[in-house]
C-alpha cells in the first residue's frame, strides 16, 4: 500500500505534540511552478533547515504544513531545477510560492563546453574547447581583472611557465607556436602588465574558440595552437551599457543603434590607473616603478539585407612601464628604462548568405605591432624601436551539398613587414645608432576542408593546405661553410639580393574522424601537420614584450611539426556530466635554440647566435565537467612532457651534449579544480584550485675559482626544476544587492587570489661573492591579494 509522505509528516507532527505544547502553530502553504512556462510543478520537496523530511506538492502544485513558531531555512527541490531557498522568521500564517528555474537553460553560463557537447558528440572535432564569457567572468580573478589567458590556463593542456608569464604554452609548444585572433587580426603579444593580465577587452567579447588539436585547413602559420576570439556583434534593437570598477582598471562598453535592424555600434575600453600601488605598497628599491595600460575595441556592423552583412572592427593597446636599471646594451646599463608597446589592428568582413547550401566571406585585415625601449638618461640615451606589419586577404567559402557531406575551401595572403631594430636614429647620445635591415615575407595558401559521414558510425573530416612562403628582397644573404658553427672565420659569402630571396613551401594536410561507439560516447583521431615561418628570437624563460621577432630565410629554417591525437568522449543524464581523455605527441623540427651568452637584440649577423634543433611533446589530459545544476564545474588532470635536442658536428652546436633535455615549460603533472555555486540569483561562489610540477631551471653543477671568487659552472641545461606550484582562489558575486528586479544590475565581487598565502617561486637564481655561490627564490605573488570591484550593466 502506498502511503502520502505528506500524511507521515502530519501523523509525526500529531503523536510529538505533547513536544511543542508551550508553542503556537501556524500554516505554511504555498505553491511551485516552472519560471518559463508558468506549468505547476506536482511532486516539488519542501524542506526547512536542510532537513530531509517535509512534505511534496500535488498535482496542482500546491502544498502545506504547519510548524511551531520559530525561525526557519525553506528550501524547495525539483529534479531538474535550481533549488529555492528562503529565510523565514514564522509567527504568523504565512504563504510562500515558489518560483523554480530549469537547469536546461544554464547552458550559455557554462564557463567551458568542449565541441564535443555543444556542437554534439557524435563531430569530429578533436582538441577544441569552447569557453562563454559569461561563464569565464564568476572565475575568481585576480585583482578583479576578468582575464582570458588565465580562464585558458584552467583546461587540461594550457600552462604557462608561471605569474607574470608572457604567454601560455599549447600541449608542450612554445609561446610564439600559438595564432592569436580576435576578430580576425592577430595578437603578437598578449598580456598587460608584465605578462600579469591578458590584453583583450573581455566586455566586448562573445567566445573563444581554442584549438588545441584537430585544427581546421584555413587556419596555418603556428605549429601548436590556434585561439580564434570572437567580439560581440553590436544590438541593432536598442541601447545598452555595461562596465565596472576595480582596482587595477576602469571598463566600459556601449552597444549603440544607428539605424534600427540595418546599423549599429559597439565600443568597448579598459584604462589602468595602478601607478600608485606602487608607491603605497611597494619595497624601496620598486618605488619608481610605473606601469599602465589602456585598450580600445570597435565594431561597426550593417545589415543591409537579410543575406548580407558587413562588419569593420578596430582593436588598440598600449602598454607602459618604468623600472630602474633593466635594460643592458652591449654593456651599457641604464639607470632606468621605459618600455612601450602595443597594437593598431583592423578588419573589414563581408559575409554573404548564397542559399541554405552555399556562403561565403570576405577578410581584408591591417595589424601593427609597435615597441619602444628607452632610457632618457642624457649621456647613455637609448631610443630602440621594433615593429611588425601585417596585411592579410582571405576568402572562405562553406557549401553543404547535403546532410552528410559539408566543404569548405578558400585562399589566404599574407604580408609581413619587420623592422627588427633601430637605435637611437636621430637620437644625440654618445651610444652609436643602429638599423638593421628590414624584413619581408609573403604567405600565399590555398586550402580546404571536407566533412562526410561515411555511415551512422563514422565521419571524417579532411583537410589539406598548401602554402607558398616567400622571402623578399632587398635583404643580405649570407653564406656559411656547410655543416660547421656559424661565424665570421666560416662566412664564405654575402651579396644584397632583390626579389624572391628565398622560398619555402609544403603541403598541411589534416584528419579528424569520430566513431560512434554508441548515442553518448565516441571515439576521435586526430593528425595535423603544420608549419611556421614568423618566431620569437628570446633566450629567456618567458619572452619580453619587446622581444625581436624573425622570418624564415636562407640560414633559418621554418618550423614544422607533425601532431597526433586520440580521445574518447562521454556525456551522461541528459548532457548533464561529461567526461574526456585524449592523448597526443607532437615532433617538431628546426626548433630554434641559442649559443651560450647569446646576443640577439641588434646582432646583424643573428644567425651565428641561433642552433637549429628538435622538440618532442606528448601527454594524456583527462576532464571531467559537470554542466548543469546549482553546483557546477570540473576536474583536470594533465601529465605532460616537453622536451628538445639540440645535436651537430661541434661541440658549438650542441646543447646537453646532444642528449634530450625538457624544455622551459615542462610540467609533468598539472591538476586544476573548479567550482561554482549559484545558490539562488543574486549570490555566486567561485573555487579553482590549481597545482603543477615546477619547471625546469639550469644549476651549476659545480664552482670554479677565478681571481678569489668562487663561481658557478653550468654544464647542463634545465637540469632542475622550482618547487611544485600550488593555489587555491575564491571569489562571492553578489548580484542586485537591493534583490530588486531594474534595468540598472550592478554586481559586487569579493576575491581572494591565493587564499593561503602559498610562496610559489617563480625563479631561481644564483649570485657569487667571495663566500661562495648563494641560491635564491623570486616569487611574484607570495601572500593572498584581496580585491574588491563593481560591475554595472544597463539594459
Amino acid at each position: 500500500m502506498r502511503i502520502n509522505r505528506g500524511v507521515i509528516f502530519g501523523l509525526l507532527l500529531f503523536l510529538g505534540n505533547g513536544l511543542y505544547a508551550q508553542r503556537t502553530t501556524y500554516l505554511l502553504r504555498g505553491n511551485v511552478k516552472d519560471a518559463s512556462t508558468g506549468k505547476f510543478l506536482a511532486g516539488a520537496a519542501i524542506a526547512l533547515d536542510s532537513r530531509k523530511t517535509g512534505v511534496v506538492s500535488d498535482s496542482l502544485g500546491n502544498y502545506s504544513l504547519r510548524l511551531p513558531e520559530d525561525e526557519y531555512v525553506v528550501r524547495i527541490t525539483h529534479v531538474g531545477y535550481k533549488p529555492f531557498r528562503l529565510y523565514v522568521k514564522f509567527d504568523k500564517n504565512t504563504v510562500i510560492d515558489a518560483v523554480l528555474e530549469d537547469v536546461t537553460r544554464q547552458l550559455e553560463e557554462v564557463i567551458v563546453s568542449s565541441v564535443a557537447t555543444r556542437k554534439d558528440i557524435l563531430t569530429p572535432s578533436l582538441g577544441v574547447s569552447l569557453l562563454s564569457m559569461k561563464g569565464i567572468k564568476k572565475i575568481p580573478a585576480m585583482m578583479g581583472e576578468v582575464d582570458v589567458l588565465r580562464s585558458l590556463q584552467t583546461l587540461p593542456g594550457v600552462s604557462s611557465v608561471g605569474e607574470g608569464a608572457n604567454g601560455i604554452n599549447i600541449r608542450g609548444g612554445a609561446v610564439d607556436q600559438n595564432l592569436v585572433f580576435i576578430d580576425n587580426t592577430p595578437i603578437f603579444n598578449p598580456t598587460h602588465l608584465f605578462g600579469l593580465f591578458s590584453i583583450f577587452a573581455s566586455d566586448g567579447i562573445r567566445e573563444l574558440e581554442l584549438y588545441k588539436g584537430g585544427i581546421p585547413a584555413r587556419f596555418g602559420g603556428r605549429t601548436a595552437s590556434v585561439l580564434d576570439i570572437k567580439m560581440l556583434d553590436p544590438n541593432l534593437e536598442k541601447f545598452k551599457m555595461s562596465g565596472g570598477v576595480g582596482p587595477i582598471s576602469n571598463r566600459a562598453l556601449l552597444e549603440i543603434p544607428i539605424i534600427k535592424n540595418k546599423l549599429s555600434i559597439l565600443s568597448t575600453a579598459r584604462l589602468s590607473f595602478n601607478d600608485f600601488w606602487f608607491k603605497l605598497f611597494a619595497p624601496d628599491n620598486l618605488k619608481n616603478t610605473r606601469a599602465n595600460f589602456y585598450d580600445v575595441a570597435n565594431k561597426v556592423f550593417y545589415k543591409p539585407n537579410a543575406k548580407n552583412t558587413i562588419a569593420l572592427s578596430t582593436y588598440f593597446s598600449q602598454d607602459f612601464y618604468r623600472v630602474d636599471s633593466l635594460f643592458s646594451l652591449e654593456n651599457v646599463i641604464a639607470k632606468q628604462t621605459d618600455f612601450r608597446y602595443g597594437h593598431t589592428n583592423f578588419s573589414l568582413k563581408w559575409n554573404k548568405y548564397i542559399n541554405e547550401k552555399s556562403s561565403f566571406e570576405v577578410v581584408g585585415v591591417y595589424s601593427n605591432y609597435k615597441t619602444l625601449t628607452e632610457s632618457p638618461d642624457s649621456l647613455n640615451r637609448i631610443d630602440l624601436r621594433n615593429s611588425i606589419q601585417y596585411q592579410n586577404l582571405k576568402f572562405n567559402y562553406d557549401y553543404a551539398l547535403n546532410e552528410r557531406h559539408k566543404t569548405n575551401f578558400g585562399f589566404n595572403a599574407v604580408r609581413y613587414d619587420l623592422n627588427p631594430g633601430v637605435l637611437n636614429k636621430d637620437i644625440v647620445s654618445k651610444i652609436s645608432s643602429l638599423e638593421l635591415a628590414k624584413e619581408q615575407s609573403m604567405e600565399l595558401s590555398l586550402f580546404a576542408d571536407d566533412e562526410f559521414k561515411v555511415n551512422n558510425k563514422l565521419t571524417l573530416q579532411l583537410g589539406l593546405r598548401y602554402t607558398q612562403f616567400l622571402n623578399l628582397g632587398p635583404s643580405q644573404v649570407r653564406k656559411y661553410q656547410e655543416g660547421e658553427p656559424r661565424s665570421s672565420v666560416t662566412l664564405l659569402s654575402s651579396e644584397q639580393k632583390d626579389g624572391i630571396v628565398k622560398s619555402y613551401g609544403g603541403f598541411e594536410p589534416r584528419l579528424t574522424a569520430v566513431y560512434v561507439l554508441n548515442p553518448v560516447t565516441s571515439l576521435k583521431f586526430g593528425y595535423n601537420r603544420m608549419q611556421q615561418f614568423l618566431q620569437i628570437i628570446s633566450n629567456n624563460t618567458t619572452p619580453l614584450p619587446t622581444s625581436r621577432w624573425k622570418i624564415a630565410d636562407e640560414n633559418i629554417l621554418p618550423q614544422n611539426s607533425d601532431f597526433l591525437s586520440l580521445g574518447y568522449f562521454k556525456t551522461w543524464n541528459d548532457n548533464v556530466w561529461e567526461a574526456s581523455i585524449e592523448s597526443y605527441f607532437r615532433d617538431t623540427r628546426n626548433v630554434i635554440d641559442y649559443v651560450s651568452g647569446a646576443n640577439l637584440q641588434l646582432n646583424q649577423t643573428l644567425e651565428t647566435q641561433l642552433l637549429s634543433g628538435r622538440g618532442r611533446s606528448y601527454g594524456a589530459e583527462l576532464m571531467i565537467s559537470k554542466k548543469k545544476g546549482e553546483l557546477t564545474g570540473w576536474f583536470s588532470y594533465t601529465y605532460a612532457r616537453s622536451f628538445q635536442q639540440t645535436n651537430g658536428q661541434y661541440a658549438e652546436q650542441r646543447i646537453n651534449n646532444g642528449n634530450w633535455y625538457a624544455s622551459n615549460y615542462d610540467k609533468p603533472h598539472t591538476v586544476n579544480i573548479v567550482l561554482n555555486a549559484q545558490p539562488d540569483k543574486h549570490n555566486s561562489f567561485s573555487f579553482i584550485f590549481a597545482y603543477n610540477t615546477g619547471r625546469p631551471f639550469s644549476s651549476p653543477t659545480g664552482t670554479y675559482t677565478l681571481d678569489g671568487q668562487q663561481l658557478p659552472l653550468y654544464l647542463k641545461r634545465n637540469n632542475d626544476r622550482i618547487p611544485d606550484y600550488h593555489r587555491l582562489d575564491f571569489s562571492w558575486t553578489i548580484t542586485n544587492p537591493s534583490m530588486k528586479e531594474k534595468r540598472w544590475e550592478g554586481s559586487w565581487i569579493f576575491t581572494v587570489y591565493n587564499v593561503y598565502g602559498r610562496s610559489n617561486p617563480y625563479s631561481v637564481f644564483f649570485t657569487n661573492g667571495k663566500d661562495g655561490t648563494k641560491v635564491y627564490q623570486l616569487s611574484v605573488f607570495a601572500s593572498p591579494l584581496v580585491s574588491l570591484a563593481y560591475n554595472f550593466k544597463f539594459k
